[in-house]
């Protein structure tokens, strides 16, 4: 089985950056969709393109999968040029693997015959076994290769879907938000084992989703796609906790929002000194994730610190509450809190924060 396991997965060798794209730009008539798009995709990782409804993935991902073809700039896959000028390789020559949003399995043939199409015709060897070895790399047993795609649910047919396009052996597989039809909690698990499986695997991934979650756990490196540009490209980590502009943080998750003053290298906020910056000086923004904050019950008579504000709402959401908090000399605050603590309507809290708050320009 693990001879078999090598010859059904093996990914091709590609350099460092198994894609480059550089200065690529798409237009659709006067409307350009794309504008000098430059980024690289190291091999073996997992690459998420995230951005809103019209911001210009699903037009990328035609570029790399050569369903479509750039009007200006290049595009390597591996040491390879695939489109750019005089040069437009189609998707069947490019060693791209493809999974759809809806799978695209074909209804009238088997699980295991779905798989099996996906392996070269004069590829050697027990078939049979090929396919029960794909399946098992997508966490499937063997034994729902005889059974229909409409026998499956759908979090089996997309990995189903994944273990057919695995077989052609791509060094690059292309994801196009697979998993936004799953419901919340199958989405999750079928996204673990799709990681697990193309990273067992040594796929470089391109992952295309509106979902910041997905976008967040899913890869290695994140780009934010924003009006046909990049607006930012890094780790998640660095993309949630260190973004370069108030669209993108707000984007990548929850914010609580302060109009601040930058003076003297300081600034200065409702809740007291919250960052240090000598690139601004006047009115900022300063922004916080709601994890940075962290009320506690004021207890009279006790000097527990941080900033004193009173509940003037609080709104039950399950595991989470929603309070709205009014602070002294300052503006309103919805703040979200775990739901271990009651809260009610008039007690007094203070709000402590943890880290520097993100500044930017109050433009």
């Amino acid at each position: 089985m693990n001879e078999i396991r090598s010859r059904a997965v093996e990914p091709r060798a590609f350099d460092h950056s198994a894609i480059v794209m550089a200065g690529v730009g798409k237009r659709y008539g006067e409307t350009s969709v794309l504008e000098s798009i430059d980024l690289s995709v190291p091999a073996g990782s997992k690459t998420v393109i995230v951005g809103s409804s019209g911001s210009g993935k699903s037009t990328l991902l035609r570029l790399l999968s050569g369903f479509d073809f750039p009007d200006a700039g290049t595009i390597h896959i591996g040491a390879d040029m695939v489109a750019g000028p005089g040069v437009a390789i189609p998707a069947h020559r490019r060693g791209v693997g493809h999974v759809a949003q809806d799978g695209a399995l074909f209804p009238h043939l088997t699980v295991g015959q779905n798989v099996g199409f996906g392996l070269n015709r004069h590829e050697r060897g027990d078939r049979s076994a090929m396919v029960a070895e794909l399946l098992d790399l997508v966490s499937l047993d063997p034994a729902l290769a005889s059974r229909r795609p409409d026998e499956l649910s759908g979090g089996q047919q997309q990995r189903v879907a994944l273990a057919r396009a695995m077989a052609r052996r791509p060094g690059v597989m292309l994801l196009d938000e697979p998993f936004s039809s799953l419901d919340t909690g199958l989405r999750a698990s079928t996204r673990e084992l799709v990681s697990a499986a193309l990273t067992a695997a040594g796929i470089t991934t391109v992952l295309v989703t509106h979902d910041r979650a997905e976008a967040l756990t899913f890869g290695d490196q994140v780009a934010v796609l924003r009006d046909g540009r990049l607006a930012q490209v890094g780790t998640p980590t660095a993309l949630y906790c260190s973004p370069t502009d108030l669209a993108t943080a707000r984007f990548l998750g929850d914010v609580v929002i302060f109009e601040a003053n930058a003076s003297a290298g300081q600034v200065r906020c409702p809740l007291g000194v919250v960052a240090r910056c000598t690139s601004l000086n006047g009115g900022c923004t300063a922004l916080f994730r709601p994890e940075q904050l962290v009320i506690d019950l004021l207890v009279p008579g006790a000097d527990t610190g941080g900033i004193v504000a009173r509940i003037a709402a609080a709104e039950f959401q399950g595991s989470s509450q929603l309070l709205t908090l009014e602070i002294a000399g300052g503006p309103g605050l919805e703040l979200p809190v775990a739901s271990g603590i009651h809260y009610r309507v008039g007690d007094q809290v203070t709000i402590h924060t943890i880290g520097d708050a993100i500044v930017f320009p109050a433009s």
